[in-house]
């Protein structure tokens, strides 16, 4: 009896010993991806625009509103957003300071469609742990695991090197190492999600008497006009009330975005306090995204 149970465990772990050793070199490849592409303090690329103080003589309602009250026009544009856009998509270009250090600039493509909240990237410029990821709410999910930020996933193309092996890899959008990549989830893109902060943020500073939110002028943003809020807050640090102490605020005057946000520690704005840079480049609205952009068999996944 003791025999045979040993000669059944020893042909089982022999049927499975090349997918232990497969998941095994699979992980220790992303592990050491993201070491490579992570710090410490990469150099900080900051090109904030020119800005130019101007009066508002265009008759346009909104311009003289986000003038007056800014805050007032920020939940103004997020109504607009939600009533008149359901997909679009961008590129992102991403700088954060992260637990390691500060990140490498990144660049990516983005698809983002309202409903169901899907989100597709793909890394164009010093991709981190994962070529491309997808995450539709609700479509993966780990019932089984035991601690809740390990139950929705999303579904990643690894690197070039662990492509070899493998196709693509489902990680929960909420673990440690998704945390330890970047300051915001996948499911934290997205222009509405932004303007959530944002206005939360305003909001709670403004019941505390700690608001300084003020219209500062007009620039130019990837060939585009845009306006510009400056956002001062008493900022204690990672963890604290506030996320930043300086937000630098760019809204498109056409699609009344924030296509670009520069946070700083300090009120000055050098590079070396910077804690985050979000960029929003070649915006296409309403582009009729579909369930093929959202498959990961489009892309090979």
């Amino acid at each position: 009896m003791l025999r045979s149970t040993y000669l059944n465990l020893t042909r089982w772990i022999s049927r499975r010993r090349p997918r232990i050793t497969m998941s095994l070199l699979l992980i220790t490849m992303l592990c050491a991806q993201y070491k490579l592409n992570a710090g410490p303090d990469a150099p900080v690329v900051l090109n904030e625009p020119v800005v130019t103080v101007t009066k508002a003589d265009s008759g346009d309602p909104f311009e003289a509103l986000i003038r007056r009250d800014p805050l007032a026009a920020l939940r103004m544009a997020r109504a607009e957003h939600l009533q008149g856009v359901t997909d679009y998509v961008c590129v992102m270009v991403k700088q954060e300071l992260l637990p390691d250090g500060m990140s490498k600039e990144q660049e990516i493509k983005v698809k983002f469609r309202h409903e169901p909240y899907s989100v597709y990237m793909e890394w164009q410029r010093n991709q981190d742990q994962a070529a491309r990821v997808i995450y539709v709410k609700g479509r993966w999910t780990d019932s089984t695991a035991e601690d809740p930020n390990d139950r929705e996933l999303a579904v990643a193309q690894p690197g070039i090197i662990a492509r070899i092996f493998v196709k693509s890899v489902k990680k929960p959008i909420h673990g440690a190492l998704a945390k330890k990549a970047s300051r915001r989830c996948i499911d934290d893109f997205g222009f509405q999600k932004t303007f959530d902060r944002l206005i939360s943020v305003s909001e709670l500073a403004q019941r505390n008497g700690d608001l300084t939110l003020a219209f500062h002028g007009e620039t130019q943003f990837d060939d585009r006009p845009a306006w510009v809020l400056r956002r001062r807050l008493p900022y204690d640090g990672e963890g604290g009330t506030y996320p930043d102490r300086v937000a630098e605020i760019l809204i498109d005057k056409e699609y009344r975005v924030p296509v670009a946000i520069y946070c700083f520690s300090e009120i000055d704005r050098h590079p070396r306090n910077l804690i985050a840079k979000y960029e929003y480049r070649s915006i296409r609205m309403q582009v009729g995204l579909t369930e093929k952009d959202f498959e990961p068999r489009t892309y090979g996944m």
